[in-house]
């Protein structure tokens, strides 16, 4: 093999067998934890993220037969044994006359010095607390590439959307607050209603592409006053987030 088809091919198979980058992330911090999606995400990837504590339901055991009436039938290791009645009481002119008890011993005198020395025993120290688990965020975003002043969302990014249509319909009950965010470049009455556009197209699509009851999705425009990186102006911030309405 020529040197310059192998310099090539060592690169591109060291990027095959890295795997796949990560594909979420958690960003944000405190109630403005989100989950990232840097790819369509599944059905399942975007419940766990709005409902972490759903039940798994599971299979149970049932015994059935001779095996559960023989089972129930079994005696407990008390009903074997036989507890004889106590003895009948002597009549009064039969019972023999208690004899006296012997006097007791006089206690040998000990020295006070061999007297036994216990070792007091140390105190357990107390269990450290165990840590609180980390809260998990209940909101997931993307960062959909919306074109300059633009609210269309590109034919790119809409399986994005997609998946959250998929989640809206298997849980009918599900009620979701779309937020539209930008990063701080611009002025703020330009980027509050360039976000608060974007919500609105993503909720239309929602609607129109899959159906959903516009009663279900609110939107909200929050402009660049949350951003989830220490830099404000960092473009990372702009993204459409999905938060459960409680």
């Amino acid at each position: 093999m020529p040197k310059h088809v192998l310099s090539l091919a060592l690169p591109l198979a060291a990027v095959l067998l890295a795997g796949p980058a990560l594909a979420q992330t958690v960003e944000g911090a405190g109630s403005s934890k989100v989950m990232m999606f840097d790819r369509p995400p599944s059905v399942d990837e975007l419940r766990q993220v709005v409902n972490p504590d759903a039940k798994v339901r599971t299979r149970s055991i049932e015994i059935i037969g001779g095996a559960a009436n023989s089972a129930a039938q079994r005696p407990r290791p008390t009903d074997s044994v036989n507890y004889a009645p106590p003895p009948a009481p002597a009549p009064e002119a039969s019972r023999p006359t208690p004899a006296a008890a012997p006097a007791p011993a006089p206690k040998a005198h000990r020295p006070a010095h061999s007297a036994p020395q216990v070792a007091a025993t140390p105190a357990a120290a107390p269990a450290a607390a165990a840590p609180e688990p980390a809260e998990q965020p209940q909101a997931f975003g993307f960062r959909i590439n919306f074109a300059f002043n633009s609210a269309e969302i590109p034919a790119e990014s809409r399986s994005y959307i997609d998946a959250v249509g998929g989640l809206m319909k298997e849980d009918p009950s599900l009620k979701l607050v779309v937020e539209g965010h930008t990063d701080a470049v611009g002025t703020l009455a330009y980027n509050q209603t360039l976000s608060q556009r974007r919500a609105i197209s993503v909720g239309e699509y929602l609607v129109r592409v899959h159906g959903v009851d516009p009663q279900r999705i609110a939107v909200d425009g929050k402009g660049p006053s949350e951003p989830i990186t220490a830099d404000p102006y960092d473009g990372r911030n702009r993204r459409v987030e999905f938060k459960p309405a409680h």
